[in-house]
C-alpha cells in the first residue's frame, strides 16, 4: 500500500461553506419569506443550509447519504412544528451534532465525541442567545460565524487523525514506479 495525503480538507470546506451560506442567507431568506409566513422561511433557510452541510459531512465520513435522511427529516419536520425561533435553533445544533458525531465520525469514545459537541453547542447558543432572528446582515455575519465555530470540531478533534489515507495502488502502477525509479537512479542509494 502507498501512503497518499487525502484531498479532504474539512476545516478549509466548512469555512468555505460558511461564506457562502452567509452570502446566500439574505437571499434565501428573502425568497423563502415571500412563498411562505415569515418564521418559517427562516426556519427553512437554515434547514437548507444544515443539509446541505449534512451532505458534505457525509461524503466526508464515506456514509451513504440515506443514513442523514431521518435527521434531516426530523430537523424539517421542526421547522414546521416548532414555533420558537430559539427552541428550532437548539434542535437544529442538537440534530447537526447527531450527524457529525452520532452518524459521520464515530471513531473517537462516546464520551469525548459527546463533550465536544456539548462545547460547539454551547459556543453556538452563545451566539444566538437573545437574537431576534431576521433578515439581516448581522444574521448572514451569524451564519458563517456557527460554521467558524463547527470547524473547530475538526480542528480539535477528527483532522487530526484523518491527515493521512492509505489508498490501494494497481501492481501495474507500483510496477511502473520501479522502473521508474531504476531509470531514474534512485534504486541505486
Amino acid at each position: 500500500m502507498r501512503i497518499m495525503k487525502s484531498t479532504i480538507r474539512p476545516i478549509r470546506s466548512t469555512i468555505v461553506w460558511g461564506l457562502i451560506g452567509g452570502l446566500v442567507y439574505i437571499p434565501l431568506c428573502s425568497a423563502l419569506s415571500l412563498m411562505v409566513f415569515w418564521p418559517l422561511g427562516f426556519r427553512l433557510s437554515l434547514w437548507i443550509l444544515l443539509a446541505g452541510y449534512a451532505v458534505l459531512l457525509s461524503r466526508w465520513a464515506s456514509r451513504p447519504l440515506r443514513s442523514m435522511g431521518l435527521p434531516l427529516l426530523l430537523l424539517l419536520l421542526s421547522a414546521g412544528l416548532i414555533e420558537s425561533a430559539t427552541a428550532f435553533l437548539l434542535t437544529a445544533i442538537v440534530i447537526l451534532g447527531w450527524i457529525r458525531s452520532g452518524i459521520c465520525f464515530q471513531r473517537k469514545p462516546l464520551r469525548k465525541r459527546l463533550g465536544m459537541e456539548v462545547a460547539l453547542g454551547l459556543g453556538t447558543v452563545l451566539l444566538v442567545f437573545g437574537a431576534v432572528p431576521g433578515v439581516s446582515p448581522v444574521w448572514a455575519l451569524g451564519v458563517w460565524l456557527f460554521f467558524l465555530i463547527q470547524a473547530l470540531y475538526f480542528v480539535l478533534f477528527e483532522y487530526q487523525s484523518d491527515s493521512q489515507t492509505k489508498i490501494e495502488v494497481d501492481p501495474f502502477e507500483k510496477a511502473k514506479m520501479a522502473a521508474e525509479k531504476i531509470l531514474s537512479g534512485g534504486a541505486f542509494y
